[in-house]
């Protein structure tokens, strides 16, 4: 039966973190860091000697998972290739000479371990690379281990380059939100509309949008505005962008760090990807909202609104019917942009007294005519709130004014 040495001469997979690999390679093999500080010392080494083609393809697949190149060779007793860590079975013994413990200084038979203080014993091999024996191509197919670490230095690289670029775009926002908060100027909100079921009836919906379907919205900031004697005409103008053929990405599940920064990361890239507006100037926040054909048996996804990059999702029914509720929320998304922050108690959906009433002084408070438009719902009984039929019921409550710097 043919055998064949199993050799190792420092080579790594492509796209392999090598620190990685060298900690899977420990842990599947068993290596100690003595072991392991041996093998990757830089000179070849004979990981396993005289095995059968089997085994030795198994060793081979085994280290091609953890990320690393092991060779198989025909065994050839002419050689003297060096002992190493073995894959399977214990360590080759050979009688031919005496060798001296690199730890403890003890000379002994030639063997794999220290018979005293335990230490790994290999002699360092430096075959001619032009007379390399012929090696036996082996496929490897990596584990899913070694997939997932894979795209580690591709991942790596992608991170940088969002981050540099989201540098620019960040230090845009942050200068834009400042100037966009002074209320000096009408503050420019652009509605970014997408198909977001890939739906007949939305699609239609959509052609059927101009900028006098969102007027409600502006007219409602003017109102408010002049309630609170804020001194601008206009503050805020409506325009409709072109439509956006992308969707976002999906908000993680669960309130993992890294997956909420790396979504964020992504969804900031998106934005900026997306502004499909060509007109100047540019709109300083931008709502997208997706529309989903009506009557739906599965509950849309909550929308979001995010002050660090002003812009918005909104999940919205293409329905007339339901214009003027899409109208609420499309306006409570966009003062999220703007600092204000919800005022309803997430569990119960109940608007927080008194922040999220829009009369906390009425007597008796209950039932409320209108409602905060950051605390959603007209609160009815201390247990029970209705959403309101349009935004002519709803207000903008003191302390929203105070995040969106309208009082002091």
């Amino acid at each position: 039966m043919d055998r064949f040495n199993v050799v190792f001469r420092g080579e790594f997979l492509l796209g392999y973190d090598i620190d990685e690999a060298k900690d899977k390679l420990a842990g599947i093999f068993k290596l100690n860091e003595s072991k392991l500080d041996a093998l990757f010392a830089g000179e070849p080494v004979t990981v396993s000697k005289g095995v059968n083609e089997t085994k030795g393809k198994q060793i081979v697949d085994a280290a091609a998972g953890c990320g690393v190149v092991f060779e198989l060779e025909p065994a050839d007793d002419t050689m003297a290739p060096s002992s190493g860590p073995q894959a399977g079975g214990p360590p080759p013994v050979g009688a031919s000479q005496d060798v001296q413990c690199p730890q403890c200084g003890t000379r002994q038979g030639r063997a794999a371990t220290c018979y005293k203080c335990g230490a790994y014993l290999i002699e360092k091999q430096t075959p001619s690379r032009g007379a390399k024996i012929q090696t036996v191509s082996v496929e490897v197919s990596p584990s899913p281990g070694a997939k997932e670490s894979s795209g580690g230095l591709f991942k790596a690289i992608r991170i940088f380059i969002l981050l540099f670029i989201l540098l620019i775009v960040g230090l845009n926002t942050y200068f834009s939100g400042i100037w966009a908060t002074s209320w000096e100027n009408t503050l420019w909100v652009g509605i970014y509309p997408i198909n977001g079921d890939n739906s007949e009836a939305a699609e239609q919906y959509i052609d059927s949008l101009d900028e006098d379907s969102f007027l409600p919205i502006a007219d409602f900031f003017i109102a408010e505005a002049e309630r609170y004697e804020l001194g601008l005409a206009e503050p805020a103008k409506m325009i409709l962008a072109p439509e956006v053929k992308s969707l976002p990405p999906k908000a993680p599940q669960g309130s993992n760090p890294l997956a909420v920064m790396w979504w964020s990361l992504k969804m900031r890239l998106w934005v900026f990807q997306s502004d499909s507006f060509t007109g100047s100037p540019s709109p300083e926040v931008k709502i997208f909202v997706l529309y989903h054909a009506p009557g739906g048996e599965e509950r849309l996804e909550n929308s979001l609104g995010i002050r660090k990059g002003m812009f918005g999702v909104v999940h919205a029914y293409a329905d007339y019917g339901l214009r003027p509720k899409n109208q609420i929320v499309i306006a409570h998304e966009m003062l999220h942009t703007l600092g204000a922050s919800d005022k309803y108690d997430p569990a119960t959906q109940l608007p927080e007294f008194p922040d999220g009433f829009a009369d906390p002084d009425q007597t008796p408070l209950y039932p409320q005519q209108l409602a905060e438009i950051m605390g959603s719902r007209i609160p009815q009984t201390e247990s029970s709130a209705v959403m309101p039929p349009s935004l002519d019921f709803t207000l903008i409550g003191e302390k929203t004014a105070q995040e969106i710097k309208w009082v002091e």
